[in-house]
């Protein structure tokens, strides 16, 4: 069954991964809990690392991803969306207004032991941040816009 024409429009600009990487992590198990978010054909771009200092004066990264093409961006988001279960699309859904900004940007925080494991979940603690840049036209409601189209993309999840 094909996608429908609102999951085709590619709703992403512009997509943007950060997650910290404290002094007692491997960097390599935090690469790969951000790959997993990834579909299969779409290349995970270098990341951008920033040496941090946490509140205890401990040694942090702070590692960025971004993808600048509708194409990517979208395919990534989706792939996000789709692997939450239930409950977190649930979640999603109830709490657009909070997660979508007066800019259009939509935030979003994953789990990133559960990532480390190829398992897509919300997370507060220790969460990789996904903030996807939407394109809305200009007198679009952005939210009602996005729940239309996630509730579209996941109807078969």
């Amino acid at each position: 069954m094909g996608e429908n024409k609102m999951a085709k429009q590619r709703p992403v600009q512009h997509l943007e991964i950060n997650a910290l990487v404290h002094a007692t992590e491997d960097t390599e198990r935090v690469e790969k809990a951000v790959s997993n978010l990834f579909p299969e054909g779409i290349e995970v771009p270098p990341y951008e690392a920033v040496k941090l200092e946490g509140v205890f004066g401990d040694s942090l990264s702070m590692l960025k991803w971004t993808l600048k093409n509708r194409r990517p961006a979208t395919e990534t988001f989706n792939n996000m969306l789709r692997g939450l279960n239930s409950l977190d699309l649930q979640q999603v859904l109830e709490t657009l207004s909070a997660r979508i900004d007066e800019n259009k940007n939509m935030y979003l925080r994953l789990d990133k032991q559960k990532a480390a494991l190829g398992v897509t979940r919300l997370g507060n603690r220790d969460s990789i941040r996904i903030k996807a840049r939407l394109l809305v036209l200009h007198k679009a409601d952005p939210v009602k816009r996005m729940q239309d189209y996630i509730q579209e993309l996941t109807q078969d999840a």
